[in-house]
């Protein structure tokens, strides 16, 4: 399903910290690596003869450009026998969108890149950008805090289609890492006085309303399980009440959870999950991995 993976270089090793775990997918589903690089001009302070001299941004992208071009070349050379097939992808000008453009004229089906670090060049900070390509990225987005395979991948589903834009993706981490993978559903919190509510049009109708829709998140769980389950991959599901981000977090935490997976614009039909509420929440406090699809037609702006 990746007809290339995409992963940004910055010449830091915590941007490397992405490669073994994309080398690894792409060996799995014999699909190239991009290895993109952006050189981004700034002025800068060199030592010349005399002391230290002003280098301007025209000046600097030149030196800028040839690190870059030698970081890769380098990178090339020590690569590991037997890995995958690596493309080479030098630019310039604005980091995430240069990402994005790559991705999007490889039809790349993933991008793995790192959560966080300065460059080697102290021009990328990652964490800003990673969120800047989750805005705009054409196809998934494998947010990594850690080189480690995974081991346990929590796919968050809504009930809706494009909630479920993330799963192929999940699916196809999980088979190449052996991974286990567990769908679970947030439904909301009936309260206290809600149940008591309905009690009063019909007795026990508060405590079945309750029921239902726990059976009712379920059965769509294990329909979804059904759909995918294959002999190298069991699914596992968990239904859970309460607000959805921090039942997520809670679950991650509890169930030795690595790596996260959830679709930016997944609405159910009350429109609880948007990126900016759930996705980011999530996003912004979980110390784990992350893989995020980004469902068609989502708006983000």
């Amino acid at each position: 399903m990746f007809n290339e993976i995409v992963v940004p270089l910055d010449g830091s090793p915590l941007a490397e910290r992405a490669l073994p775990p994309a080398r690894a997918l792409a060996q799995h589903i014999q699909t190239p690596l991009r290895l993109v690089s952006v050189a981004v001009a700034r002025q800068m302070l060199v030592p010349d003869e005399v002391g230290f001299g002003v280098l301007y941004p025209d000046q600097s992208l030149v030196q800028a450009r040839g690190e870059a071009a030698n970081y890769l070349a380098n990178l090339l050379a020590a690569t590991p026998a037997g890995a995958p097939r690596q493309l080479t992808d030098l630019r310039e000008g604005d980091v995430a969108g240069e990402i994005v453009d790559a991705a999007r004229q490889a039809a790349a089906g993933l991008i793995v890149m790192s959560s966080h670090g300065y460059s080697g060049f102290k021009r990328w900070l990652l964490g800003s950008i990673a969120e800047k390509v989750l805005y705009a990225a054409p196809c998934p987005v494998w947010v990594v805090r850690t080189p480690e395979p995974p081991q346990h991948l929590l796919v968050t589903l809504d009930g809706s289609q494009l909630a479920e834009e993330v799963l192929l993706p999940a699916l196809t981490v999980a088979r190449c890492f052996g991974a286990k993978l567990t769908l679970l559903r947030v439904i909301s919190e009936i309260s206290g006085p809600d149940i008591q509510a309905l009690d009063t049009y019909e007795r026990g109708l508060g405590r079945r309303f309750v029921d239902q829709s726990y059976d009712e998140a379920a059965g769509y769980l294990a329909l979804v399980a059904e759909n995918h389950t294959t002999r190298d991959l069991r699914l596992d599901t968990a239904v859970r009440s309460g607000p959805a981000a921090e039942v997520i977090l809670e679950y991650a935490e509890t169930q030795s959870v690595d790596l996260v997976a959830m679709t930016t614009h997944g609405r159910t039909g009350l429109r609880r999950w948007v990126y900016g509420s759930v996705t980011h929440k999530v996003l912004d406090q979980l110390p784990l991995s992350m893989l995020v699809a980004r469902s068609h037609g989502a708006n983000l702006s």
